[in-house]
């Protein structure tokens, strides 16, 4: 049983949605708008966008002190930025089930329990790519907006003379600091998507239980001493041809039109990833390699090639619009079968850092 000195909040997401930014802000909330104590610190790596974030948040009241400065292990509330994390569920390093789940994902209730049997507790679930691409906002401002209606009937919230506070003006003031400052322009859509992730949050009751956890959903393999290969020798080592960016995508991808495309390869060197495909062809009576398009599978969606695209033969679309993408690996020999347990999202074992503060021309922040 979690020893409940510490209220608790994890967020599980991709590099680049803003986690990092959103577990800043839920731990300045406590600390400067509810009178608690309060730490707040993220997990990721260099690769910036794509990879695996996790933030840990925890609250306490004030007259007492947090003495850990560990990952959250045990969450109150755990928030899931891209609902195919989901399918890696539960992580090695999560010891018991959180009381509530808030969950980025377009499926509806009858979906999700479907695909996700073993949901328990309270499951409050919204599309947020959707809202966030209506609102021209960011992901982790929906997310934020999620998080504060599942927080806003917890007893930490609530107790010790802090009912007669507005727990929701005090988001939309923690806004105002942390995004008015910066960006005053880019103030009133933060705000937008605050509110709309708020009010368009659903909830139903998970009935399930760790027992219904499908079997490939769990860790398959655990090293330790007795066990650990000689010399440390990983057998199952890993290539970046394994790793599956696409779920990193912000609701938007480049669409090519290659009756269009020039062959310049503007593309190709803007590129993070080296998503576009050439082989030898004939352009112009000439022999030279020839763009034959993008794979997706490793695509994230920053649509740097759009911007640079001379022609237009690269142009932003709605992936919603794109349920099928082709796609293809040309490495898929080198991907391991079996390596799906050493996942902890859903691109990948290696972590990863919410890419930078810059500001993007749909007008959000990170």
């Amino acid at each position: 049983m979690k020893d409940r000195a510490y209220f608790e909040i994890r967020l599980e997401s991709l590099g680049g949605l803003g986690a990092n930014l959103c577990g800043k802000m839920l731990g300045e909330l406590g600390v400067k708008y509810l009178g608690l104590n309060g730490a707040a610190f993220s997990s990721y790596g260099s690769e910036k966008r794509g990879s695996p974030v996790s933030s840990f948040i925890r609250w306490c009241e004030g007259d007492k002190e947090i003495l850990i400065n560990s990952p959250v292990r045990e969450p109150d509330i755990l928030g899931v930025f891209q609902e195919n994390i989901l399918m890696k569920y539960p992580w090695p390093d999560i010891l018991e089930m959180p009381r509530k789940m808030v969950i980025n994902t377009r499926k509806n209730a009858e979906a999700l329990t479907e695909n996700y049997p073993w949901l328990s507790g309270d499951i409050y679930y919204l599309d947020g790519i959707s809202i966030a691409m209506q609102t021209k906002s960011r992901m982790n401002m929906i997310m934020l907006g999620a998080m504060m209606k599942a927080l806003e009937d917890e007893d930490i919230v609530k107790g010790q003379n802090r009912e007669s506070r507005d727990f929701l003006a005090c988001g939309r003031k923690l806004i105002e600091e942390t995004v008015g400052k910066k960006y005053p322009d880019l103030l009133e859509i933060n705000r937008n998507g605050f509110m709309a992730g708020y009010e368009m949050v659903r909830q139903f009751r998970g009935k399930g239980d760790e027992e219904t956890i499908p079997e490939d959903c769990q860790e398959k393999l655990v090293w330790g001493y007795e066990n650990a290969p000689i010399g440390g020798t990983n057998p199952l080592a890993g290539s970046m041809a394994s790793n599956d960016l696409s779920p990193s995508r912000s609701g938007y991808m480049p669409l090519f039109d290659e009756s269009k495309c020039i062959h310049c390869g503007l593309c190709d060197s803007t590129c993070p990833d080296m998503v576009f495909q050439f082989k030898k062809g004939i352009y112009k009576g000439k022999e030279q390699m020839m763009n034959r398009g993008l794979d997706y599978h490793y695509c994230k969606g920053c649509l740097r090639c759009v911007a640079v695209c001379p022609v237009n033969a690269l142009v932003a679309g709605v992936e919603a619009e794109h349920p099928d993408p082709q796609w293809f690996v040309p490495d898929k020999d080198l991907v391991a079968s079996n390596i799906h347990w050493t996942q902890r999202a859903s691109d990948g074992w290696i972590t990863g850092e919410s890419y930078m503060s810059e500001r993007r021309n749909d007008g959000g922040v990170r």
